[in-house]
This record gives structure tokens, C-alpha cells and sequence, in this order.
């Protein structure tokens, strides 16, 4: 009978491997949160790129890594707007914008539609 048991618990475990890993859960995300932040401070950079990153994975299933390099030359153009200007912020994110077209379908353009208004309000927040 201990065979039995130790047979249906090596089933159980086979077949939650094969499911593989799981996607990321969706992050929330509330109008109040997005625009109500300062996109001036380097903070709000940090928190609004996270924001972003964890949509795409959560709808790619999985974090890129490519991706998130995108996101830190976006997030090391913000930290030193005051010395590259804000022209090369612009450059920085123009290819995250184009990687959340790309991505887009009916499906998530709600979801995709709130990245591309972070990175707008990053883009385009009043600099220092």
C-alpha cells in the first residue's frame, strides 16, 4: 500500500513540472499611482520603469533580458539628464515604446496602453 501512496505523490509531482514556470502575476496598476507621481525625481523614474518592466513580463511570461537592458539605459539616461540633456532620454526610450508596440494585441492594449502613458509622462515631465 506505501507504494501506491509513493506512486500517485511521483504522478503529482510529474505533472507540475510539466506545466513549467509560471508567468509573472499582473501588477497593479491605478490612474492615482501613474499620474500622480513627479516624474522629475529619480524615484518615480525607478518606480514607473518597474512598472513597466513587470507589465511586459507579466504579458511576454516571462522577464527579457534585453528588455530589462533597455530599461537601464532608460533609467541611467534619467539619472544623468542634468549632464546628457533630455534628448538622450528621448533616445533611451523610443526603443522600449517600439518593444510595447511590437507587442501589442487586442488582447492586452489596455494593459500595454498604461506603459507607453508611463513612459510618455517620463519622457515628458518638465526637467530640473
Amino acid at each position: 500500500m506505501g507504494s501506491v501512496v509513493a506512486m500517485d505523490a511521483f504522478r503529482q509531482s510529474m505533472s507540475n513540472k510539466s506545466h513549467g514556470p509560471k508567468k509573472p502575476p499582473r501588477p497593479e496598476i491605478s490612474g492615482g499611482e501613474i499620474w500622480g507621481r513627479d516624474y522629475n525625481s529619480l524615484e518615480a523614474v525607478v518606480f514607473g520603469l518597474l512598472k513597466v518592466r513587470a507589465m511586459i513580463a507579466h504579458h511576454m511570461g516571462s522577464f527579457d533580458h534585453v528588455f530589462d537592458a533597455l530599461c537601464m539605459d532608460t533609467l541611467e539616461a534619467a539619472y544623468a539628464i542634468e549632464e546628457y540633456g533630455p534628448a538622450q532620454l528621448k533616445q533611451k526610450i523610443k526603443p522600449l515604446k517600439e518593444w510595447i508596440l511590437d507587442e501589442m494585441t487586442e488582447d492586452n492594449k489596455r494593459d500595454l496602453s498604461w506603459t507607453l502613458v508611463i513612459l510618455d509622462l517620463i519622457e515628458k515631465s518638465p526637467n530640473k
